[in-house]
């Protein structure tokens, strides 16, 4: 009977346990929106680009200084960890004499080459990436993991989740796009390394493939 118990004790941890594994594709923090114009505070930021937390990734701004009334159009990049909007301190002296100001900012451009569409399938040839890269930042900002289910694509919104299936063999991946490339002639896809290792396309390299697109964007 003591067992018994034992056994059914440890089988009721078990199931109440948290899942293990790997992230398969899902980030935080890649949706954004893109508002026709909000008030907020401008700090500056030691980078040479733009970043905000309440705008989507790569929009064109207008940013109107409350303080003095000058203007600033600006590309801005998407980064959870900033509250509001960062510029380069190198606008400093030009939009405002504190540390930071109140301004008027306006999305004349939403998102990435303002793509906001996508096709239902996308085809072509796809290859695979993963150590060299392992580590560095992506488009999305998010640092790059070869172990996670991810994909890099020239033109398609980041966040978008992609079913791929490689032709050769059948077998399927869902991945998402949080990456920009491949920058390589007749390649449309790049996937990370755990993507590759599903599609079972190691022993090619390159492979023919159909993706259904299963969400637009982030």
């Amino acid at each position: 009977m003591r067992l018994k118990a034992l056994f059914l004790l440890a089988l009721m941890m078990a199931s109440c346990a948290p899942p293990t594994g790997r992230v398969r594709y899902e980030y935080e923090g890649l949706k954004a929106p893109c508002p026709r114009e909000i008030t907020m505070t401008v700090r500056y930021c030691p980078t040479r680009y733009a970043y905000s937390d309440r705008i989507q990734h790569l929009s064109k701004i207008r940013v109107v200084s409350l303080d003095t009334g000058r203007s600033l159009t600006i590309s801005v990049r998407k980064n959870a960890s900033v509250r509001g909007l960062c510029i380069p301190a190198k606008y400093r002296h030009f939009m405002s004499k504190g540390s930071s100001f109140r301004a008027r900012v306006r999305v004349l451009r939403c998102g990435e080459n303002n793509v906001k569409r996508c096709p239902k399938y996308i085809r072509g040839y796809a290859s695979w990436y993963g150590p060299k890269f392992h580590g560095r930042k992506t488009a999305s900002g998010a640092r790059f993991n070869m172990h996670d289910y991810i994909a890099a694509h020239r033109t398609l919104p980041l966040g978008t989740i992609l079913l791929v299936k490689n032709l050769k063999n059948g077998k399927t991946v869902k991945v998402k796009v949080l990456d920009r490339g491949p920058f390589v002639r007749g390649r449309q896809l790049d996937l990370s390394r755990a993507a590759a290792e599903k599609l079972g396309m190691f022993g090619d390299g390159v492979i023919p493939f159909v993706a259904e697109v299963i969400r637009c964007g982030g």
